[in-house]
């Protein structure tokens, strides 16, 4: 239970239940729990200390060395200047770091390893069912629960979020680009470290394409790999980025309840793989969840609150098969404009709209707040708001849970997922990165396995599909996108 995950608490707070197979380690005044599979890298100098827990790579070392990247940081350390040493790192990892400007706890870049705190206790965790595991006591946040029963489960997915509450007044969580200061228990921003530019297009492809290759091989000597490849752009990337090291990747494909042999992800899947002249493995036989191992299942509700039945039968077929490899999970959100172009200033409810809670009381009160954060900041201020709304709210919780619920099968990482790419990415012209006919995703593929770009992306099944894809990455869209949130702003009804 709780694979992979951590607990950190204040040496002066009371005792604490830890689970099995955590291990233990004292930095400063706080006791750190970590799951046995988490690996640990360690470094102390005259002004500093920092620990790294978890699956973390740099695309320049063949083994992870923590020591030679900070060896020149030794009398000018600072929690920032460490964080831009791990910019181009990638992985699941946390970073605790104690130095003369403070006491700073942080996930990867996006919060893909998750960070959930309770400032009274002084005690922190992975998931919110570890806090409650070791022994916290919990109250429930009225109007947060209510957001989470009445809005977010009828759009779909149910472990979606916005803002770092929980359902419970103890519990509070870090969001992306965020640490956790552990002397005052505040929050602060940490990312970005610079004003927004636009970059050049060519250069960032060229640089994004080779730290994709590097981080894909940095990964493959700590694991065997797994890559699901689909018709979408993200799998058609990560296969592309991982064409050196393709002898040594399974590539796959699940076959959901809802897809026959001729659905779009089998058929360019195994196109994708035959270019690649690699195989193709495609997952048919899930089990049902009568099926799955009473154990099993009560593990994995057990380790994260979130967690949802509908991806269990593809976890639990995971962990039988594909438990020894680092699963790469490509989601480049950060170069598909998904909210829109550019947008410097908007208001909350904007952004609630395309997050799919528009009117919704509480998601505008946190959106609000997180706004009012951005325009305090020196350089987060001069970013486009939408991205980093999706980046940080949707990215960083719906996101992180789906991660979470594979934890007990295998490790899953995001090579997109560094704040070089990610700053990279965001930077770009929107005409580079609009969400249909994504030019920097097919000029990547070009760059990283040319004779893929012949094979489809995402092909429509019918000519009004086509016209729908069409329309959708057209001006006009955009101005009945925002003609319908006008009408549903003023006329749809409010939510919780």
């Amino acid at each position: 239970m709780f694979s992979r995950q951590i607990l950190i608490n204040h040496k002066e707070t009371k005792s604490i239940q830890v689970p099995c197979g955590f291990k233990h380690t004292l930095i400063d005044n706080y006791d750190v729990y970590y799951h046995e599979l988490n690996e640990v890298n360690y470094y102390k100098s005259k002004t500093f200390e920092c620990m790294v827990i978890g699956t973390i790579v740099h695309p320049e070392q063949t083994k992870f060395n923590l020591e030679a990247l900070l060896s020149d940081c030794n009398n000018e350390a600072t929690f920032g200047l460490i964080n831009q040493k791990l910019s181009r790192c990638c992985g699941r990892y946390y970073l605790l770091y104690i130095g003369m400007d403070g006491a700073f706890l942080r996930a990867d870049a996006t919060s893909l390893a998750q960070i959930n705190y309770c400032v009274q206790t002084k005690q922190i965790a992975t998931d919110i069912n570890l806090l409650k595991h070791s022994g916290l006591n919990v109250t429930k946040n009225k109007r947060a629960e209510n957001f989470y029963k009445e809005v977010f489960p009828k759009k779909g997915n149910g472990n979606a979020w916005v803002g770092n509450e929980t359902p419970f007044n103890e519990i509070n969580k870090v969001l992306p680009n965020h640490a956790l200061n552990l002397n005052s228990f505040d929050i602060t921003r940490y990312w970005p470290w610079k004003k927004f530019t636009i970059e050049k297009f060519e250069n960032a492809v060229e640089n994004i394409a080779r730290e994709l290759q590097l981080l894909l091989k940095a990964f493959s000597e700590v694991s065997p790999l797994s890559i699901a490849v689909t018709a979408g752009n993200d799998s058609r990337i990560m296969a592309a980025a991982s064409k050196a090291i393709k002898g040594d990747v399974y590539y796959f494909v699940d076959t959901l309840s809802f897809m026959d042999t001729e659905d779009s992800d089998i058929v360019i899947g195994k196109k994708v793989c035959d270019a690649l002249n690699v195989n193709f493995n495609v997952h048919k036989s899930f089990e049902s969840l009568d099926n799955i191992p009473d154990e099993f299942k009560e593990n994995y509700f057990a380790s994260v609150f979130y967690a949802l039945p509908k991806r269990l039968p593809e976890v639990y077929y995971y962990s039988k098969h594909l438990h020894n490899r680092i699963n790469i999970c490509g989601v480049g959100e950060y170069g598909r404009s998904v909210y829109g172009a550019h947008m410097f200033n908007t208001d909350a409810n904007f952004l609630c709209y395309k997050y799919q809670c528009i009117n919704s009381s509480y998601a505008n009160t946190v959106t609000h707040k997180w706004i009012t954060d951005i325009k305090k900041h020196e350089f987060a201020a001069s970013y486009p708001i939408n991205t980093l709304y999706y980046f940080e709210q949707r990215l960083g919780n719906w996101g992180a849970v789906a991660n979470a619920e594979s934890d007990i099968a295998f490790e899953e990482v995001n090579p997109f997922a560094t704040h070089s790419i990610i700053e990279q990415m965001i930077c770009l012209n929107p005409k580079f990165t609009t969400y249909t006919n994504n030019q920097l995703f097919r000029q990547l593929v070009d760059t990283l396995a040319p004779e893929l770009n012949t094979i489809p992306i995402n092909p429509q099944s019918s000519l009004l599909a086509e016209l729908k894809a069409y329309l959708k990455g057209s001006t006009l869209f955009s101005v009945i996108d925002k003609l319908r949130y006008k009408f549903k702003s003023r006329f749809g009804a409010k939510l919780a």
